[in-house]
């Protein structure tokens, strides 16, 4: 039996979020996709992780669906981008005025099987991974390559497992200096972390919150914060959050203008969260899409000739949509105010 598990907005608000007058979100009134599932023991044990984001309009239809981060099996990516599309919403209101908004949501896709589980890693997955890890601890690089690829092909394949995996590439991509690859394997097993044990959780987060403020994405940093006080099994008080905050505060405050150099996969969407009030994004070659996505406007933008993008403090958790039909590295330059 095959099971959809939906989270709605799965990003947490930010600790310190502008508060706009009058602002109501976009809200699910109906879902109309059909569920029909098939039974079997022998049903496959691959699954999938997606996070998308869409834009919701003034009529409360969905539109414009990309997916952002994906891990496992992509098979699922259509899946997905059905289940969104037949989502139907009260449309966000800025004043009592209609807006478009942009909203996030979080597709798991698992099988369910006749007589076994399949939400925990299997023994042959943790052997291989035990192995790994510890080639990775004794900089035996190579080696654990190897071991990675091979737990890809015979074991990874639940969501579990294949969160795991991420954060086992991580590391892996620490050690050997493979920032790009480092960037994108702690991003996916921190948007994907609820599938994860508590104890590597809180290892996949504070990794992730380092990771974060040292490339100057301080959304994410807020977010791990966040996080960290959302694991039952880590004692986080008050007292230590306020700590961390106040550290991101002054690096936040003072971080002057952010330059962040972003890659992207052929035909694949990415969205960096912004910070700062002025927004410059350079390519190399053409991009077929640049978005402003935000909770209470969306704004499209020409990409022949993208001018400055401007985002004032009432705007609430915005990112910047963009794609390519080749694969490329994009400049992102933020400068200006600091709303957080």
């Amino acid at each position: 039996m095959k099971k959809l598990s939906i989270a709605l907005s799965i990003l947490p608000a930010l600790t310190c979020v502008p508060v706009m007058a009058d602002f109501v979100p976009a809200e699910v009134v109906k879902d109309n996709y059909n569920k029909q599932t098939n039974t079997s023991s022998r049903v496959s044990r691959f699954e999938g992780l997606n996070l998308s984001s869409y834009v919701v309009n003034e009529s409360g239809q969905v539109s414009d669906i990309e997916i952002v981060a994906s891990i496992g099996q992509d098979k699922y990516k259509r899946e997905v981008v059905e289940y969104v599309s037949k989502l139907n919403y009260k449309s966000a209101r800025v004043d009592g005025k209609a807006v478009p908004s942009a909203k996030l949501i979080t597709v798991t896709s698992q099988n369910l099987h006749l007589g076994y589980t399949n939400d925990k890693a299997t023994h042959g997955f943790f052997n291989d991974y035990e192995r790994a890890s510890n080639l990775i601890n004794e900089k035996k690089l190579d080696e654990a390559q190897s071991k990675i690829i091979e737990l890809e092909r015979d074991h990874a394949k639940n969501t579990v497992e294949i969160v795991l995996l991420s954060w086992l590439k991580s590391q892996h991509s620490y050690f050997t200096q493979d920032w790009i690859g480092f960037d994108k394997h702690i991003n996916n097993a921190f948007l994907f972390r609820d599938n994860l044990p508590d104890q590597i959780k809180v290892r996949v987060v504070k990794n992730a919150l380092q990771w974060f403020i040292s490339k100057q994405d301080y959304v994410r940093a807020y977010d791990a914060i966040d996080a960290l006080g959302n694991i039952k099994a880590f004692v986080f008080t008050d007292e230590n959050k306020q700590q961390l905050l106040a550290q991101v505060n002054d690096i936040y405050k003072n971080s002057g203008d952010i330059n962040q150099q972003i890659a992207i996969e052929t035909d694949q969407a990415v969205m960096p969260l912004l910070s700062k009030s002025e927004v410059v994004l350079e390519s190399t070659m053409p991009l077929s899409k640049v978005q402003l996505r935000c909770e209470n406007k969306v704004v499209n933008y020409n990409t022949s000739a993208i001018d400055k993008i401007v985002i004032s403090k009432d705007d609430l958790r915005c990112g910047l949509l963009i794609k390519s039909a080749q694969a490329q590295t994009v400049t992102l330059k933020q400068s200006g105010n600091a709303f957080l």
